[in-house]
């Protein structure tokens, strides 16, 4: 079986707008739950006219296998457009997920810059932890507002995803595949550490001149970073990319003793990728065991890996066991991976 595939669909407020003009629905009316009651009496065909989203994810062929996330903004009419269509869609058995960019509001003149940064840092925040590997990921670009297309379509083209879209009343789905970015990484791999200071905070221009040296910061300006008032920081550009390089090239931290066995055999880092892209099992029999962490197993070779989460942060790798004899001998005794020295690293996955 293939992987789940998700599809990630922006929600306007075309729904309310068009139930106006046929209900002639007064504003004080506005509600998910006032707006779902009307689709509810909807043949699918009416639903795909007053709706790009169940247009564009009805022609797409959504099912109950897939994962939909709605994306709205934060206004009360994208808002509610977007629990009306969760409700919809929930009740046809589809598992569904939902996400306001806090930062597009109806204030667009002074709030859209935040905006489109908080849109695409929400997109990037998707791939987190392995989910680029995790999904066939999907984004229907047919609904929405359509300032937001050219960064969903780049998001999409830097994270190996698919945009499809529907042109006005037509029945034929249009795709986009994947296609390469053309943009040297090695830059971020080099100046890591940079990337990751400015994606927190503004940095002095002449930090960064130094840091690049002229030659190269004059091309980095203005795709990648932005100068203003004698600060740099990332474009949404930026973002995108140095998002795409975090996701292939994740923090972790390696104990000492994990870092041994890597450096003995460099195999046991392939099972490390591995478990970053969520291609390892869970071990949930720890019947003996007394710690501080989880276990990750791969039952065709006995590899044990104990690691450390939580939340949001990087995973720590506590211990790499080679075959099962090592194993049994670690689960008899009392463990205590949280105290382990660990040095952080990044791992190209």
């Amino acid at each position: 079986m293939g992987r789940q595939r998700r599809v990630i669909t922006n929600v306007g407020g075309t729904i309310w707008f068009n139930l106006k003009k046929m209900y002639a629905s007064p504003d004080s009316e506005l509600s998910s739950s006032a707006i779902v009651s009307y689709l509810r009496k909807m043949s699918e065909d009416e639903l795909k006219k007053i709706s790009p989203e169940i247009n564009g994810l009805g022609t797409f062929g959504v099912n109950k296998d897939d994962l939909l996330i709605f994306i709205a903004t934060n206004t009360d009419v994208s808002k509610a457009c977007m629990e009306a269509l969760t409700e919809l869609y929930r009740s046809r058995g589809i598992n569904v997920i939902t996400r306001v960019v806090e930062g597009l509001t109806d204030d667009s003149n002074t709030a859209f810059k935040k905006g489109i940064a908080d849109y695409v840092d929400l997109i990037i925040g998707l791939f987190d932890n392995g989910e680029q590997w995790s999904y066939d990921n999907y984004f229907n670009a047919t609904s929405g507002y359509r300032s937001l297309i050219p960064y969903t379509t780049i998001v999409a083209a830097v994270f190996d995803s698919r945009v499809f879209y529907l042109y006005e009343n037509s029945p034929h789905l249009l795709e986009l595949p994947p296609f390469p970015i053309n943009f040297d990484f090695e830059i971020m791999e080099k100046h890591s550490s940079f990337f990751e200071k400015v994606d927190n905070d503004c940095v002095p221009v002449e930090e960064a001149r130094k840091e690049f040296g002229n030659e190269l910061f004059t091309k980095i300006v203005p795709q990648i970073l932005l100068e203003e008032d004698g600060l740099v920081y990332l474009s949404n550009f930026g973002k995108i990319l140095w998002g795409r390089y975090t996701v292939s090239n994740p923090e972790i931290y390696l104990s000492d003793s994990a870092q041994k066995v890597i450096d003995k055999d460099p195999v046991y880092l392939e099972y490390i990728k591995k478990m970053l892209r969520n291609e390892a099992e869970a071990e949930h029999q720890l019947h003996e065991y007394v710690g501080d962490a989880q276990c990750y197993k791969f039952p065709a070779k006995g590899v044990r890996v104990f690691y450390i989460r939580h939340g949001e942060e990087p995973l720590k790798i506590a211990t790499i066991l080679r075959n099962h004899d090592e194993y049994k001998r670690y689960i008899k005794t009392e463990q205590h991976e949280a105290t382990l020295n660990y040095t952080k690293a990044r791992i190209s996955i």
